[in-house]
């Protein structure tokens, strides 16, 4: 009898193997990918897309009486950035357009390029404006955050450029041998 027992164990087991590996090639093989949802919201230009300070203001965690004192300030800085954000697809579209060309002219595509450096310089410098006049709404340790934040963003301290631990960060010496 546990020979028998054993032989109806093992062709069980056999069973559940055949599963796990049908179930293995058909998730890796078959079913057609997975993509996880983004963590950080909807691309831009897509409804609810929070831009940089919309980011900012949650990272500063304001009240409801600070948002109710910037809200026009929220409201003038994503109109502005809509519109600039229409204007840099116009330059994309047209950039995209010169380059599907057999022949395409370089002094229009150099042209398109600088247009869109100054569109996107021009954002950069919008962005800093807005945020210069948040910062007076806002508790001193919202303030100090603030300056946090910004030196992380805006001043090059993300992992990768010249922050500690970057690529360009200097190395710990050796210990001898």
């Amino acid at each position: 009898m546990s020979s028998r027992l054993a032989q109806i164990l093992l062709g069980l087991s056999l069973l559940l193997n055949c599963f796990v590996l049908a179930g293995f090639v058909y998730r890796s093989w078959i079913a057609p990918p997975h993509w996880p949802a983004r963590v950080d919201g909807p691309p831009p230009g897509a409804p609810g897309f929070g831009s940089p300070l919309d980011a900012l203001a949650k990272d500063l965690e304001l009240d409801d009486a600070q948002k109710r004192a910037l809200k026009d300030l929220f409201e003038r800085y994503s109109a502005e950035r809509r519109e600039r954000y229409r204007e840099i697809q116009k330059v994309r579209e047209a950039t995209s357009a010169e380059l599907q060309k057999s022949d395409f002219d370089m002094t229009k595509v150099e042209a398109l390029v600088d247009e869109m450096a100054r569109l996107r310089g021009d954002q950069q410098k919008e962005n800093l404006r807005s945020i210069a006049q948040l910062s007076p709404h806002l508790r001193p340790n919202q303030r100090d955050e603030l300056h946090k934040i910004l030196a992380e963003r805006y001043g090059g301290g993300w992992p990768g450029r010249g922050s500690p631990g970057g690529p360009g960060a200097p190395r710990p010496p050796r210990p001898p041998p």
